[in-house]
């Protein structure tokens, strides 16, 4: 007769495999900002590039793209204004807007105003979401998720 694991022990396993996971996703998000940065890069290219196989509806996921976005703005340069975040992203303005109203109210992105042109405010995330991303991406990292390079444009070849 085979011996089943006692729910403490099962639990037992699942607490030491989180806490390693934990300790793997601390050390990973002690990488320099740079390389997390980069690879927030390469994950938005990657999302890009998927859309050139798939129809972009098949894989959208408006807020994600939103959070990676503002992520790389608020690591380079500080923020980025809402029309410029608009622009810079696949998504129709109408939704990146109401993503960015519901970030403001669960207050994961801050505004300040933008120094180079004070009637325009810059958005970037607030430090609790920075730190989020950073953690989360650094936990991809530990998990060996690196991302996937980028391959040429099949419907190119197939013309």
């Amino acid at each position: 007769m085979t011996d089943f694991p006692t729910r403490a022990e099962r639990v037992d396993a699942i607490d030491r495999q989180t806490r390693k996971l934990i300790e793997d996703a601390e050390r990973a998000a002690a990488m320099h900002q740079a390389d997390l940065t980069e690879y927030a890069c390469r994950i938005l290219a990657g999302r890009k590039q998927r859309d050139l196989f798939f129809a972009p509806a098949l894989f959208s996921n408006p807020a994600w793209d939103l959070l990676l976005h503002l992520y790389v703005a608020t690591a380079e340069d500080g923020g980025i204004s809402v029309p410029d975040c608009c622009a810079s992203l696949s998504t129709p303005k109408g939704v990146v807007l109401r993503w960015l109203d519901y970030f403001q109210q669960e207050e994961m992105v801050v505004e300040r105003t933008d120094p180079e042109c004070t009637d325009q405010g810059l958005i970037r995330l607030s430090e609790t979401s920075h730190l989020a991303v950073s953690a989360y991406l650094a936990s991809l990292i530990a998990l060996g998720l690196r991302e996937e390079p980028l391959l040429t444009n099949p419907r190119s070849r197939m013309d």
